[in-house]
């Protein structure tokens, strides 16, 4: 018996391997896995967020993947207090519990809680709304590089509803929204240890393409059509949905949307292989260090 609890966090960027290792670790110590890819909770989305397969599912307990409709409200709050829960009730039983994912908000809401930010009234909210609707996504991002180029480099730009976040804690409390960031940490009664996969950037470029092609063949355009309607979802302002979508509403042709899917994709990898670096706790390692990992966790 080891005489701490470890989460294993393995993060890192889109195909870098997460997933394959996280299973290979989790039947190794005989544990469960915990989702932090805020994509994957969602049953409906499947082909284009690159869930776990059928067999992996069986090979290993999963949670917080399939545990969502697109129709459900659910926040990063919400995460956090039912992923402390599952991870108590894991503990009680286990030493080591396996955390993987890219979405690194949801990583340190789990490891070491949530920020406080102050209230932001739903006028500001609503501006902001009514400015991306009006002048779209790049309006929002050229704004928010201006005001808060910090928290800018760390996010997924793409992502709309994050924009809309930050430029309301700025409006309302005239601080940039990285101001709020790490002031504030929850004790836990887990020690995260932090692993990130590094591949070589032309590998993981080429992976991506041949991921995307994959979804492409696998129907992610039919997928993408079945969820139209609910376009306006946070969870659907991603990368694989929203160029469909301007798909459908004659913004591109078919192969000029699959390839700005591979863009955007590249482009967010790039994105979160930027944020891992920047902090210093994260341990870097191949896909295929398993060895190493272990002694890392049980010298």
């Amino acid at each position: 018996m080891l005489s701490k609890k470890y989460l294993i966090v393995i993060g890192g960027p889109t195909a870098s391997g997460k997933t394959a290792l996280a299973i290979q670790l989790a039947q190794h110590f005989s544990t469960e896995i915990i989702s932090a890819d805020s994509r994957q909770f969602y049953q409906e989305m499947n082909i284009g967020t690159a869930k776990p397969t059928t067999a992996e599912l069986a090979a290993v307990k999963h949670h917080f993947v399939n545990n969502l409709s697109i129709r459900d409200d659910y926040s990063v709050g919400d995460f956090e207090a039912e992923a402390t829960l599952i991870l108590d009730t894991i503990f009680a039983e286990k030493d080591i519990v396996i955390m993987v994912g890219g979405t690194g908000l949801y990583i340190r809401a789990v490891c070491e809680g949530l920020d406080d930010f102050p209230d932001t009234p739903l006028s500001i909210r609503q501006h902001f709304e009514d400015l991306y609707n009006k002048n779209g996504i790049e309006y929002l991002q050229k704004m928010l590089q201006d005001v808060d180029n910090q928290y800018f480099t760390k996010i997924d730009i793409s992502n709309p509803a994050r924009l809309i976040r930050a430029l309301s804690v700025w409006k309302t409390s005239g601080q940039p929204y990285s101001s709020f960031l790490g002031k504030k940490k929850t004790a836990r009664n887990f020690e995260p240890v932090y692993l990130v996969l590094d591949v070589p950037r032309e590998i993981l470029y080429d992976r991506i393409n041949k991921r995307v092609d994959a979804m492409i063949t696998a129907g992610l355009e039919q997928e993408a059509r079945e969820l139209w309607e609910f376009k306006n979802r946070n969870a659907l302002q991603t990368v694989g949905y929203s160029e469909f979508f301007d798909y459908f509403e004659g913004q591109y042709y078919r192969s000029e949307a699959i390839e700005k899917i591979k863009q955007h994709t590249r482009n967010y990898a790039k994105r979160q292989v930027t944020w891992f670096k920047k902090d210093a706790h994260w341990q870097h390692f191949l896909p295929t260090d398993f060895k190493k990992i272990i002694q890392l966790v049980c010298p």
